[in-house]
């Protein structure tokens, strides 16, 4: 479709949706007029005549949502909206393999601009161009200074404040494995707090940032940092107790962002952690009174994390305890842990999370868009969770809401991305997985011959085969009417992936099988399941290399590479194996002897189905790989 406006900053605005967002719709032309309240604060809304448009809102970002509500609100010709918190932000996270393209960000940006979204944190571990340090985000994907210019000139032109989302503490692995970077390492994931490398470092990124985005706010990150002061800190320095360590780097790091003329945020987990024995985050506390708030930097925002909760009441219980903290929340779109989204769980946890934040006045909510372990997930199937958040922030809504929107922008239903966790909802488990359990992970990289999963997930993996061959056809269907053309390479990449476990799981059962019975014709049945195992992991590893380059730059793809190929490596190894046995070369194939025991490690509730597990602890029993803690 085209827009038409006499507004030249809306015109520009619109231009670059147009240039970078396809529309799936009827709506040929649209003439929008837009009318700016004289308070900023003012009502908004908007009023269909034809396909003539008209606007009264605050600033662009209010138009382009005003537009994506009317585009996507068939049933009135008009609406008033007040929204009942200002600030929404997604969180993109670029440090888990993925660095998404400017196209890819573009196309994202344009899209959140049309759901309400006013704001959006680049989550950049190390994934960006820091002067003066030419090996941190070396061989990752980095955005140039030159990109990260370009994505903030993008995002300021449609309204929305694009700010810095980093790490200044921990998680920082990636970045200080380099030699150069020793003298400011405490842990393996940990800077040395207090050494006058690391302050340097700390202060070019601040100061780099300064420079870079036109935000005045940077996320410093400091999460999940248990390990502080146990490495060369505790060598070096002696034991200190974690908090005051954490207590001295955070007002470090807040002075310099003064010095900048920023204002921090980081997560507040370690603020409620490291007063625990077992570093607990989600307890239960006195609220945080006047006298704590005290002791923490007078220009600090925390960031109440949590995707977890699952009830409006746990959620009101955790708001509760931040007392007199400046407190914005984040929640989230479950894209994390395998190779599909979890829409269950992100649309109960988002409706309770964020009536609980509107109850508790709070003004910014973040929807967090994490990657962890490999972020196998494509940026472009979180569309109906964005969506539902746009539409929570101005009044109650249920997640089939979104399928309009949904229909807009990619020309596909909500419920064609429904059914794309449908591949974990397997016979035998919960029929809400809001545990957010991999199945489907476990079973795809799990080893064939030394089982650690199969018989705690199924009794019967033939019947959970022809769930998964099921669950193919499904998904072919949906590609068949996807309009979008990356939508239909996703549905085709998850078609293969159920065909690939439905594979996996024939090919178990007749290696084990074949191995008992020992006959010629249950060893040439092995085989020929080994291949067709091999061969459909062949086609997820073609189609996943579409879908990631559609969407990413190369650095990252590797690991991809490496799981899907080490597994069509593996099959070849088995049926070799195997054939040395049928031969006499060997006497016995001790892989195949052990018993298989209950899964005991990461579990879920009912306390035998194998949890929610990442790649080093799924692929293997054996070593994968050795890594020094300090």
């Amino acid at each position: 479709m085209t827009f038409e406006t006499t507004d030249l900053k809306l015109r520009t605005a619109l231009k670059l949706i147009e240039e970078n967002c396809p529309f799936y719709t009827d709506i040929p032309l649209l003439m929008i007029h837009n009318q700016y309240n004289q308070d900023s604060n003012g009502e908004i809304g908007w009023q269909r005549k034809g396909n003539e448009l008209y606007l009264k809102s605050n600033s662009i970002n209010d138009a382009l949502l005003l537009i994506g509500r009317a585009l996507t609100t068939q049933d009135r010709i008009m609406e008033v909206l007040n929204p009942r918190f200002q600030c929404l932000a997604a969180e993109i996270d670029v440090s888990r393999n993925s660095v998404y393209t400017m196209k890819t960000m573009k196309r994202t940006l344009s899209q959140m601009a049309l759901m309400g979204f006013n704001a959006c944190y680049m989550y950049m571990e190390d994934t960006y161009e820091l002067p003066g340090y030419p090996y941190f985000g070396y061989r990752r994907g980095r955005y140039s200074v030159a990109q990260q210019k370009e994505m903030d000139d993008f995002a300021h032109a449609l309204g929305i404040e694009l700010i810095p989302c980093i790490q200044t503490l921990a998680h920082l692995r990636t970045a200080i494995r380099w030699k150069y970077m020793e003298p400011m390492r405490d842990t393996i994931d940990n800077l040395m707090v207090g050494h006058e490398e690391t302050i340097k470092l700390v202060e070019a990124m601040i100061a780099h940032f300064s420079r870079t985005f036109r935000s005045r706010r940077i996320h410093l990150g400091m999460d999940e940092a248990v390990s502080l002061g146990t490495g060369r800190y505790l060598r070096y320095k002696g034991y200190r107790s974690h908090r005051d360590i954490l207590m001295e780097h955070l007002h470090t790091t807040c002075e310099l962002c003064r010095k900048y003329g920023l204002k921090p945020m980081i997560w507040d987990d370690m603020v409620f952690r490291d007063q625990t024995p077992l570093m607990n985050y989600y307890g239960d506390s006195e609220p945080v009174t006047e006298e704590e708030a005290r002791l923490y930097p007078d220009n600090l925002t925390f960031v109440y994390w949590d995707y977890y909760s699952a009830t409006q009441e746990e959620y009101a219980r955790q708001l509760k305890r931040r007392g007199c903290l400046d407190t914005i929340f984040a929640g989230g779109v479950w894209k994390w842990g395998g190779w599909a989204p979890n829409f269950t769980k992100s649309f109960e946890g988002s409706i309770a999370a964020v009536e609980a934040c509107c109850d508790h006045g709070i003004s910014e909510i973040i929807v967090t868009l994490w990657g962890d372990d490999g972020d196998e997930t494509p940026l472009a199937t979180v569309l109906p969770g964005l969506a539902l958040f746009g539409l929570l922030r101005f009044g109650s809504a249920s997640p089939s809401d979104t399928n309009e929107m949904c229909m807009l922008l990619s020309g596909t239903s909500f419920d064609a991305y429904a059914a794309m966790e449908k591949i974990d909802l397997i016979p035998g488990m919960p029929e809400k997985n809001m545990e957010g359990m991999v199945p489907h992970k476990l079973l795809l990289y799990g080893d064939i011959a030394s089982e650690l999963f199969m018989g705690s997930i199924t009794k019967e993996p033939l019947k959970l085969a022809e769930f998964y061959r099921a669950a193919a056809n499904e998904y072919m269907g949906y590609m068949a009417d996807a309009a979008d053309p990356h939508l239909k390479n996703i549905f085709q990449m998850y078609s293969h992936l159920a065909n690939a476990v439905a594979a996996r799981c024939e090919a178990a059962v007749a290696l084990h099988k074949g191995y008992a019975e020992k006959t010629s014709e249950a060893f040439q049945n092995v085989y020929g399941k080994l291949d067709a195992f091999a061969e459909w992991v062949k086609k997820l590893h073609e189609s996943a290399v579409v879908v990631w380059s559609a969407e990413c730059k190369g650095e990252g793809l590797e690991i991809i590479d490496l799981r899907l190929g080490g597994v069509q490596a593996r099959c070849g190894a088995l049926k070799q194996r195997m054939k040395l046995y049928e031969q006499g070369a060997l006497d016995a194939l001790s892989e195949l002897e052990e018993k298989e025991l209950p899964y005991r490690g990461c579990l879920s509730k009912d306390g035998h189905t194998p949890g929610r597990e990442s790649y080093g602890e799924i692929v293997t029993a054996n070593t994968l790989c050795h890594q020094f803690s300090i």
